[in-house]
């Protein structure tokens, strides 16, 4: 009796962990991806938090915007008192759209 391994043997072996390696390289881009998309939004969030308590502040509310690392924060204001606060990213890309109501000062 032999002992070690056959050719084929190795060969379906070294298959397997080259599909295995390039499923794993796969997941790690979608994680890297993910997470950036993360980062994106979780800084637009912050900074229409922090607009959306301005203009519950101000006396007199505009339509405006506010850069943030990704892209921007733009809010407008309709003569009824509709606010529409967008994240957009420098590519276009909308992050999220939140619509709500000022009460008249």
């Amino acid at each position: 009796m032999r002992w070690g391994f056959t050719l084929i043997e190795v060969v379906v072996a070294l298959v397997v962990l080259e599909i295995t390696a390039v499923g794993v390289a796969a997941m790690l881009r979608l994680a890297s991806v993910t997470l950036e998309r993360a980062e994106q939004l979780e800084s637009a969030v912050a900074n229409a938090e922090g607009v959306l308590d301005s203009l519950k502040r101000a006396t007199v509310i505009e339509d405006g915007a506010l850069r943030f690392g990704a892209g921007d924060v733009v809010w407008t204001v309709s003569d009824d008192g509709d606010l529409v606060i967008r994240a957009v990213t420098y590519e276009g890309v909308t992050l999220f759209v939140v619509r709500t109501l000022l009460s008249a000062r």
